[in-house]
């Protein structure tokens, strides 16, 4: 039972105020820590997000904030998830708040390349403010950051710990205040490392807009409009002067990868999303934080503008040719504007017949399908004698027959009963052996390991994953028994 658990400092890594709980705990090693803390005490512990805790460990971490805070503002989720297409967004952090499904196939998490190992990282000036403020340095998210150099506080260097970020490492929980020393030579960075890590953290910080449709490479290119790496009506861009001008803005930035042609063009194509390279273009662009944390594209592009402006000059007068001076542009493409030759987008727009699809009231189709979903769910938890079936927002449209991201997308109450009920996987599986141990005893069976499993078709590591959650779901009579049978693997009956 923990009775005892640390708040988190601000910016502070889920990882880091773990690793404050187990030094201050007095456990003699670290694996009965781990029992307290994870579902599985083998568990690697993540330092850039989370692993599945133990219901206990999610209560403490959970006492004054939301599974949902936690994973925006404590771990790495802000950097890495940021920019992502919506859907897979929207899938990364549910796998995170719910602690279930592989995040690490949706988030764009670099993987180790050649002899070079990342590090958890820290700012002196911070661990030494840290110290005089709080009696104790932590691990910070920020320094995380892959691509920032310098502590956008003070300016200074990072410095690499000696707590190596690999999946080779064995289980442990280190806490800033006993690896970071005392005193450390502190070297300042240049100037523009510094506005590049002001910039950054400041995006990384801010609020993760999860309803947000817009393409990060659509949103900076619509930001090139009316520049010299646009044509005059946008519909060509000068992606090598781009580049030039990139690389001579970042010249003398240090380690700088992104450096290549095809790499900026895959960021303005929505085929390369990393949060560095993002923001360095943004910040070379001119695009405001604000503006890059809540993207919008206009209401008309480029050419829409420019094509208007060719219609009011013809309209007040002016001829083709003066047209094409006063705008800088091509008296042929102006004069097949003029004409409305230039791009089906010129036509009037189709006025709907009476007889087209109405509108849907999507208010009304999500109160009058909530008592179905209701009612699924009812069905996908079991009555005690039918095997239940986990609840997700895919099998209640498959039960239901709607089509695929019809809840997800058009009704919000249907939705949110659905994620009421979701469990994580540990949790299925528990009410799945206490389904497998109902059905055993109301036949008058023993309860043995080997019937156990052949109605559940579980692997004993999946069993074994459950059985801190499985006094959800029966009573007090038969919990010690199912443990027992369980831990020992068959090895009673």
């Amino acid at each position: 039972m923990i009775s005892y658990f640390p708040a988190a400092y601000p910016d502070e890594l889920l990882y880091s105020q773990l690793a404050r709980y187990y030094t201050k705990s007095g456990y003699m090693a670290y694996t009965y820590a781990a029992e307290e803390l994870y579902v599985s005490k083998t568990v690697r512990p993540d330092m850039n997000f989370l692993n599945v805790f133990t219901p206990d460990a999610l209560r403490m971490i959970n006492k004054d904030t939301t599974m949902e805070d936690v994973v925006m503002k404590h771990t790495m989720f802000s950097y890495y998830g940021r920019f992502l297409p919506l859907e897979r967004r929207q899938r990364a952090f549910q796998a995170l708040v719910s602690m279930q499904g592989n995040y690490h196939n949706l988030l764009p998490i670099p993987t180790r390349k050649g002899n070079s190992d990342r590090c958890l990282r820290y700012c002196p000036m911070c661990a030494e403010q840290d110290r005089q403020e709080y009696g104790e340095t932590y691990w910070h998210r920020t320094p995380q950051m892959i691509g920032l150099a310098a502590c956008p506080v003070h300016g200074c260097y990072l410095v690499d710990s000696s707590i190596v970020i690999s999946g080779k490492m064995p289980p442990m929980l280190r806490s800033a205040e006993e690896v970071i020393p005392a005193s450390d030579v502190v070297v300042m960075a240049s100037e523009l490392e510094r506005r590049l890590a002001v910039y950054m953290t400041e995006v990384v910080q801010s609020d993760v807009d999860m309803q947000s449709d817009v393409a990060v490479g659509q949103f900076l290119y619509s930001r090139m409009a009316n520049t010299k790496y646009r044509s005059v009506r946008g519909e060509q861009r000068n992606i090598k002067l781009l580049h030039s001008d990139f690389l001579e803005f970042y010249r003398e930035l240090p380690g700088n990868w992104f450096t290549k042609l095809w790499q900026i063009q895959k960021v303005l194509t929505n085929d390369r999303i990393n949060s560095c390279e993002v923001c360095m273009l943004a910040m070379f662009l001119g695009v405001p934080v604000a503006d890059l944390v809540n993207m919008k594209l206009p209401e008309k592009s480029q050419q829409q503008l420019f094509d208007e402006e060719v219609y009011r000059l013809h309209d007040e007068g002016l001829k083709y040719p003066e047209i094409s001076r006063q705008l800088n542009a091509s008296y042929n493409t102006v004069k097949a504007i003029g004409e409305q030759r230039y791009g089906t987008y010129h036509k009037s727009p189709k006025v709907p017949l009476k007889s087209g699809a109405k509108p849907q009231d999507w208010e009304k189709i999500d109160n009058d399908t909530l008592p179905l979903v209701k009612d699924a769910i009812r069905q996908l938890q079991g009555d005690g004698t039918t095997r239940p079936r986990r609840v997700t927002v895919f099998a209640v449209e498959r039960m239901l027959h709607l089509s695929s991201k019809k809840i997800s997308l058009y009704l919000p109450q249907c939705l949110a009963e659905i994620r009421r009920h979701e469990e994580s996987q540990e949790q299925y599986w528990a009410r799945e052996v206490v389904w497998a141990a109902n059905q055993l005893i109301s036949a008058g069976s023993p309860l043995v390991w080997r019937r156990i499993r052949e109605l559940t078709n579980m692997r004993p590591a999946n069993c074994r994953a459950c059985l801190p959650y499985i006094s959800i779901f029966t009573s007090s009579v038969i919990i010690d028994e199912l443990r027992s049978i369980i831990k020992y693997g068959g090895k009673k009956g």
